[in-house]
């Protein structure tokens, strides 16, 4: 009896393809993820937080990768299912070191999602990363 294995690698954005027992390819919903950049400076926040957005479930999830103090912050341009837009900042403070969903919307199938990830300290804003624009 043979013995099948599926194996799956993400590369940049895209449609994920896995092959499975019967060898035909089956497409499957990914992550697509955004990090904050640099600051003014030059220091790098690039690892001290991400997010994810998955399309199965329009939702943004928010990892806060440091116990550092800053609060990452979701910026998010988008359509809902009921053609009212959705555009703005979403602060996580959860206190670092933790991940969870931040926002789920019923957005519009097939419309753009444009997002990025910034670091906050207080009410301000900095250290932003590149927008990332997926569909939903």
């Amino acid at each position: 009896m043979k013995k099948f294995t599926t194996r799956a690698v993400t590369v940049g954005v895209g449609t994920l393809v896995a092959v499975g027992a019967i060898g035909a390819p089956q497409a499957q919903a990914i992550d697509v993820w955004a990090n904050p950049g640099h600051s003014k400076s030059g220091k790098s926040y690039v690892h001290s937080a991400r997010a994810s957005f998955t399309a199965n479930g329009d939702t943004f999830t928010v990892y806060d990768d440091e116990k550092d103090g800053y609060q990452p912050v979701l910026e998010v341009y988008a359509t809902r299912a009921n053609g009212d837009g959705i555009s703005g900042s979403y602060w996580y403070d959860k206190g670092g070191k933790t991940h969870g969903v931040l926002l789920s919307k019923d957005l519009e199938e097939g419309s753009a999602v444009k997002f990025r990830m910034c670091m906050s300290w207080g009410n301000k804003q900095f250290a932003c990363g590149k927008f990332r624009t997926t569909t939903a």
